[in-house]
C-alpha cells in the first residue's frame, strides 16, 4: 500500500518538475520575444519620430523632449495610474519618482559607454525646466497632501512647457534634415504602432522576468529592487540608446529629460486627481532630493562649452546613483 503511495508521489513530483521546466522555457521564450520587440519598436519609433520632426521642421531637442517622451513615459503613466485607481498611491508615487531616479544615471551613464553624447545649447534649458519642475512639485506637496487641484496645476505646468519648447525650437536653425517620401499620416501611424510594440516588449520582459524569478525561487525583495523597479524605464532607455548609436544625441538627451518632466508633472498630476494621497516629509526628502541631485548634475554637464557628455560623466552618474540607492535602502528599508 505504502509503495503505491510513494510511487504516486514520485510521479506527481516528476510531472510537476516537467510543468515547471515547460513554464520556465515558455517564459524564457517570451523574454527573448520581448527583447526583439524592444529592439524593433525602439528602432522604428526613433526613425519615425525623427522623420516626423523633420516634416514639422522641428529640432532634435523638440522631438526628444516632446514626441519621444510621450511614448516612453507611457509605462510610468499606466502603472502609476492603475495603482492609483486601485487606491495604492504609495506604489503609484514610488513608481513615478523611482523611474525618474533610475532614468538619468542608467540611460545617460550606459549610453556614454557606447559613444560620447553631444547636445544642443537648448538642452541646458530643458534640464533647468526639469529642476524647476522638481522644486515646483516639492513645494506644492510640502504640506504632505496631493489633491486634485494640485494635480490640475501640475498638468497645466506641462502644457506650458510644451508650448515653450515648440515656440523656441520653431525659430531654431538646427532643424532635423531626415529625408522621407512618407506622408505625415503614415509616419504618425508608424510612430504610434511602433510605440505599442515597444510597450508590449516592455510588458513581456517584465512579466516573463517575474515568472522566471518566481520559478527559480528568487526572493520578492530582490524582484522588487530589480525587475519591477527597472521595468518601466525600458522604453526610454532603449529609445535613448538607439538614438545615441544613430548619432541623434540631442534626441537621446532630451528624450530622457522630456520623459522625466512629463512624469513629474503629468503622471504625478494624474495620480493626485485619481486618488489624492498623503506623504510624510521623510519620504519627500528621500525621493525628491535624489531626483534633484541627479538632474542638477546633468544640468551642470549641459553647461559645458564643448557640449559633450563623456564616459567619465557616465561613471559619475552611476556612482552617485549607487550611493543614492544605498541610502534609500538604509533609510526607507
Amino acid at each position: 500500500m505504502f509503495n503505491h503511495i510513494n510511487e504516486g508521489i514520485d510521479k506527481w513530483d516528476d510531472s510537476t518538475l516537467v510543468v515547471e521546466l515547460m513554464m520556465l522555457l515558455l517564459n524564457l521564450t517570451l523574454f527573448i520575444v520581448g527583447i526583439l520587440f524592444i529592439v524593433i519598436g525602439g528602432n522604428k519609433v526613433t526613425d519615425a519620430g525623427i522623420e516626423i520632426g523633420a516634416k514639422l521642421k522641428l529640432t532634435g531637442v523638440a522631438v526628444g523632449a516632446i514626441f519621444m517622451a510621450l511614448i516612453t513615459a507611457m509605462p510610468e503613466t499606466f502603472i502609476s495610474g492603475y495603482a492609483a485607481l486601485l487606491k495604492n498611491s504609495d506604489v503609484a508615487f514610488g513608481n513615478l519618482i523611482g523611474s525618474n531616479i533610475h532614468n538619468i544615471p542608467l540611460t545617460i551613464g550606459i549610453a556614454t559607454f557606447f559613444t560620447a553624447l553631444t547636445f544642443e545649447k537648448f538642452a541646458s534649458r530643458i534640464s533647468l525646466i526639469m529642476l524647476l519642475s522638481i522644486l515646483f512639485a516639492f513645494l506644492l506637496l510640502s504640506d504632505g497632501q496631493a489633491t486634485p487641484l494640485k494635480g490640475f496645476i501640475l498638468i497645466s505646468g506641462y502644457i506650458m512647457y510644451i508650448i515653450f519648447v515648440i515656440k523656441h525650437e520653431r525659430n531654431n536653425n538646427h532643424k532635423l534634415t531626415q529625408k522621407t517620401n512618407k506622408s505625415l499620416k503614415v509616419l504618425s501611424l508608424t510612430f504610434i504602432g511602433s510605440g505599442f510594440i515597444l510597450l508590449l516588449g516592455s510588458y513581456l520582459i517584465v512579466t516573463s522576468s517575474l515568472k522566471i524569478a518566481e520559478l527559480l525561487g528568487i526572493s520578492n525583495i530582490l524582484i522588487g529592487l530589480t525587475i519591477v523597479a527597472f521595468g518601466s524605464i525600458i522604453p526610454e532607455f532603449s529609445v535613448s540608446l538607439i538614438a545615441a548609436i544613430k548619432k541623434h544625441d540631442s534626441v537621446c538627451v532630451c528624450n530622457l529629460l522630456g520623459d522625466n518632466i512629463m512624469t513629474i508633472l503629468v503622471v504625478l498630476g494624474i495620480v493626485s486627481i485619481l486618488n489624492p494621497f498623503s506623504i510624510n516629509m521623510k519620504e519627500m526628502l528621500l525621493t525628491f532630493i535624489p531626483m534633484f541631485i541627479l538632474t542638477f548634475l546633468l544640468f551642470l554637464v549641459t553647461l559645458k562649452k564643448d557640449r559633450k557628455i563623456t564616459r567619465i560623466h557616465g561613471v559619475i552618474f552611476i556612482v552617485v546613483y549607487i550611493l543614492i540607492l544605498t541610502l534609500q535602502t538604509i533609510f526607507l528599508g
